[in-house]
């Protein structure tokens, strides 16, 4: 049984991807959402649910704890598989299928291919009271705490470091304006000229 594989991504294809640790190559399937977050050559740490049935052992891989917890969860509905598990994670992000499931939205739930009205209701009535006890930053990971969160923060923590008070922050920038800035460097120094500016 593996928990988890630390490797270089040799390949990867939209279903399945290659991961080479120290020499041995190991196929791991994953979502499509995994897919575009890997790179060949990158060195990753993938989460790993061994999906064990009579004719078959295939590894499944996930960046996150959270995401194989929900995938362990898509599972045990009666006639979601591995596929079918993994389409609905291809679909939608960690963070909107919780929703999707909290507000019972099956009809949006049913735009996952091959998974049909009865199926969506039958995920929604399953995952409902399972997917509130899943805290939303282990699910999400980087999704949920975005980036531009993580800027904001860091942004008035350094500035309230400089003596500065929330109330006046708040009139400096706007969270809109933040959103322009990729690191919390720029941000700062895009914070610091506007007070040039004004003084």
């Amino acid at each position: 049984m593996f928990e988890y594989l630390n490797g270089i991504v040799a390949f990867k294809r939209p279903e399945y991807s290659g991961i080479d640790v120290n020499g041995i190559g190991y196929k791991v399937y994953t979502s499509l959402k995994t897919y575009d977050k890997i790179s060949v050559g990158e060195k990753v740490k993938i989460y790993i649910y061994n999906y064990i049935k009579e004719d078959a052992f295939k590894l499944v891989g996930f960046l996150e704890e959270g995401e194989r917890e929900l995938f362990e969860m898509l599972i045990g509905v009666s006639g979601v598989g591995l596929s079918l598990a993994l389409a609905i994670l291809s679909t939608f992000s960690m963070n909107d299928l919780r929703e999707i499931v909290l507000n019972e939205d099956y009809k949006t739930l049913k735009k996952v291919p091959k998974l049909g009205e009865k199926k969506s209701q039958q995920v929604i009535i399953d995952l409902k009271s399972k997917i509130k006890k899943l805290n939303l930053l282990s699910i999400e990971g980087f999704e949920e705490k975005s980036n531009i969160n993580l800027i904001e923060d860091e942004l008035y923590l350094a500035l309230e470091a400089l003596g500065y008070s929330k109330k006046e922050i708040d009139k400096l920038i706007s969270p809109e304006e933040i959103r322009e800035f990729t690191n919390i460097e720029d941000a700062i120094k895009g914070v610091l000229k506007k007070i040039q500016k004004r003084s």
